[in-house]
């Protein structure tokens, strides 16, 4: 491969104009700040002068000199008395010490043999051979007397690599052609003292792995009797962290049996440890973890597996609020009845279609009691209107219908409660006709009929009022009027399983 020419041939140009217009070489490299010397640019000048132009153009290769060329010119130097530079620059020879390099080898009788450039055997990629092929190649090359370059052109390798095949056969024979990286020296070509260094060497590193192996194991042993969570392979995981800096990790991983990849997962990890936490305080302290993983995926949009969610929320303590089971209803004798319309379909197409009702009993902890009464609206699963009063009456019944015909102007709504004495009076019954709804009963001790008013009941007191005792009234109205807000917008229920 050429040499790079550090100035270019229109410097080159002008300094030779400078030249010529009386200014010496070191002059001219002064001014113009040339990276050469006087000879160099006296040489590139006489070059010039035989040749014109085309002698200090750069070559894209190495030039080809035939062995007769190499003998003419060393003939004409011993002949004609001429100078290594006068001859280099005669023939356009880029350095002239090419030409005392074949005067040299014509005077100790040496061939001067053809050149033929071929570099790409020395810049190329090493080619993958096979033992074969590298013994072939190193026989071919000996018996024949090709040199190196010529053999590495032949078969399609690195120069390199055949010097080197060359060497190894000469010292090792065959054995010295096998392919030993990462292997050491062939068995074969060790001297006696070799071998036991070998062996000495390979007991020791043996001894080095078995007690890094014994060590190991007993710290894994020590982080899994103190582990109380009992996941599985995290005791391995934590001990390649605490040896990880006295071993190597993968050595580490081969003992403990897992793969360095599963390792360094683990490592980077992420855990939904504080987003459970916040949705848990949220939920006031009422979410199992099969909600928790519904607001997760849905919400959060979190990918997380539901028995993540189970263990991390054992492991704090966290658990549901279940509910208590209700009480059977007392049998009263209604003034007037309806039929079971609803008829436990509890399905809707869409809101103001079928609304539920009841009154329910709360107790405070200086003995009053406290009734709330609501109006829950089938089709979009929110409580429509609700009033928490001091005594079970009527007007508790009729402001919650009051609130609620405010909310919608829509007529033939399915009105459906139990046969309570406020439902049966016939003042209800009146104003449920003069709205236009049409009024549908439970029957009597079938409580189910009135399933999902009932349901509604049960979250209220499971999730809210069971989890704190109340001492007056204002406390408790505020709380419910704080639940039924959180209800109506943001509880997350199981129906919401359905995930994407």
């Amino acid at each position: 491969m050429p040499q790079k020419r550090n100035i270019s041939t229109n410097q080159l140009l002008e300094a030779f104009k400078m030249y010529n217009s009386s200014a010496s070489f070191q002059f001219v490299i002064d001014t113009l700040q040339l990276d050469m010397d006087k000879m160099t640019l006296r040489q590139y000048y006489h070059r010039y002068q035989q040749h014109g132009l085309k002698a200090l153009l750069p070559k894209a290769s190495n030039r080809h000199y035939s062995e007769s060329f190499k003998r003419q010119v060393v003939l004409e130097y011993q002949r004609e008395s001429y100078s290594t530079r006068a001859l280099a620059a005669k023939y356009n020879i880029p350095a002239h010490e090419t030409v005392r390099g074949w005067i040299i080898l014509y005077t100790a009788g040496k061939p001067l043999a053809d050149y033929t450039p071929r570099p790409e055997v020395y810049t190329m990629k090493a080619r993958k051979t096979t033992y074969e092929e590298r013994v072939e190649i190193v026989k071919v090359c000996l018996e024949n007397g090709l040199n190196y370059t010529e053999t590495a052109a032949r078969y399609n390798v690195k120069y390199a690599q055949v010097y080197s095949w060359v060497q190894k056969y000469k010292k090792h024979g065959n054995a010295g052609l096998t392919d030993g990286r990462g292997r050491g020296k062939p068995p074969s070509t060790l001297s006696e003292a070799e071998t036991q260094a070998a062996r000495i060497e390979a007991l020791e590193a043996r001894n080095k792995w078995l007690e890094m192996e014994n060590e190991v194991l007993k710290k894994r042993k020590q982080i899994e009797e103190e582990d109380a969570t009992k996941i599985r392979q995290k005791a391995a995981y934590q001990t390649i962290d605490e040896l990880k800096s006295r071993f190597p990790i993968s050595r580490l991983c081969r003992v403990l049996e897992i793969s360095r990849a599963s390792y360094y997962k683990w490592t980077h990890r992420v855990t939904q440890q504080y987003e459970i936490e916040q949705i848990f305080t949220q939920s006031h302290q009422t979410y199992g973890y099969r909600r928790v993983y519904i607001y997760l995926r849905l919400i959060r949009k979190i990918r997380v597996n539901h028995k993540r969610v189970y263990r991390l929320m054992d492991q704090m303590g966290w658990k549901a609020v279940i509910r208590r089971k209700p009480k059977r209803y007392v049998r009263s004798t209604p003034q007037m009845t309806a039929e079971n319309i609803l008829n436990r379909q509890f399905d809707a197409a869409g809101p103001n279609q079928k609304w539920v009702t009841d009154v329910t009993e709360f107790k405070l902890t200086t003995g009053q009691k406290a009734y709330l009464s609501a109006i829950y609206d089938l089709g979009s699963g929110r409580i429509v209107s609700h009033v928490l009063g001091r005594a079970n009456n009527n007007p508790l019944v009729f402001e919650i219908f009051r609130q609620a015909e405010q909310t919608t102007d829509a007529r033939n709504i399915l009105f459906h409660s139990d046969r309570g004495f406020q439902y049966t009076s016939r003042a209800f019954q009146k104003k449920l006709r003069e709205r236009g709804f049409i009024s549908s009963m439970s029957r009597v001790d079938r409580c189910i009929d009135n399933g999902p008013r009932e349901g509604v009941w049960s979250i209220i007191k499971c999730e809210m009022y069971h989890l704190r005792r109340y001492q007056t009234f204002e406390a408790l109205k505020c709380d419910i009027d704080r639940f039924i807000t959180f209800f109506n917008t943001e509880r997350i229920t199981l129906k919401m399983a359905q995930l994407r």
